[in-house]
Formats: structure tokens, sequence, C-alpha cells
């Protein structure tokens, strides 16, 4: 006996037509997600989307009015290491560009090296974020933000 729903939603359909899988036993049925999986699931599908968006961020930034910058400024990145923090601050005092920039491409640009320097702070066994208590000398990444936000800072 034909289901005629099926038979309706299958005759617009090009190429082979649909058929319906009938489960005789749990096995064969497909795997529901409960509890701890389900909240990894989404965990995981709400990191890959994040990627994607990051990607496509770089992708139109890359493409960008800033693009010889920012380029330069990620391959230094991808080679840096733990101690070439005023390396960094002396790149980006040579550039003028963020001066002129978007609000929006400077964030960008901070969330970049903000990655890179945590990520470089992992790798070498520290802990990810060590920003100065008032009264301590400034991290680089302090400077870093103070320069692209256009703040003036104050060290005490």
């Amino acid at each position: 006996m034909k289901n005629p729903f099926i038979e309706e939603i299958t005759a617009h359909r090009k190429g082979k037509p649909m058929r319906v899988k009938v489960v005789r036993s749990e096995r064969e049925a497909p795997k529901v997600l409960r509890g701890a999986e389900l909240a990894l699931a989404e965990r995981n599908k709400q990191l890959a989307n994040s990627n994607r968006e990051k990607k496509s961020e770089l992708k139109a930034l890359m493409e960008g009015p800033w693009s010889i910058q920012v380029g330069s400024v990620i391959s230094f990145l991808k080679h840096m290491e733990i101690s070439d923090g005023p390396s960094l601050l002396a790149l980006l005092d040579a550039m003028d560009w963020f001066e002129t920039a978007s609000h929006g491409v400077r964030l960008q640009i901070l969330g970049i090296i903000d990655d890179a320097i945590v990520r470089i702070r992992i790798c070498s066994g520290l802990a990810p974020v060590d920003d100065a208590l008032p009264g301590e000398e400034l991290t680089i990444f302090q400077m870093i933000r103070a320069k692209l936000n256009h703040e003036e800072t104050i060290n005490e």
C-alpha cells in the first residue's frame, strides 16, 4: 500500500524517488543526542559557526584597503615568539595606517593580535592573559590596545 502524501511530495522531485526507511529495531534507529552529548554537539556547532565567521571577517579585511598592512601584521604574528613584543610595537609604530582606519578595522586587528598573543603565551606555558595591575608597567597588549583605540595611557 502506497502513501499518497509521499507520492505527492515525490511527484515533483527530480531524480530517484524518496524511499521511507522502516526501522525494525532500536539498533537501526537514528541516534538521538541527549544530555552531555547534545551539549557537546551544540558547542561544536557554535564553535564551527564562530570559526566560519572569523574566517569571513578576515577575508573581508584582507580584501579591503588595508590588505597590505594587515598582511604584514599577520605574517609577523605567525612567526612571533614570546620575546618579540617590542618588535610588534615597533612594527605598528612604523605603520601609521591605523590612525586613519575605521574603528571596526582597528578592533578586528586588535582581536587578531590578542588571539596571537594568547596562543604564544599558552604555548610558552604562561597564563593566557596577564594584564598589568595599577602601578605596574603596561603589557604589550595593553600598549597596542591603547594605540589602536587612540587612548591616552596613564602609567602611574
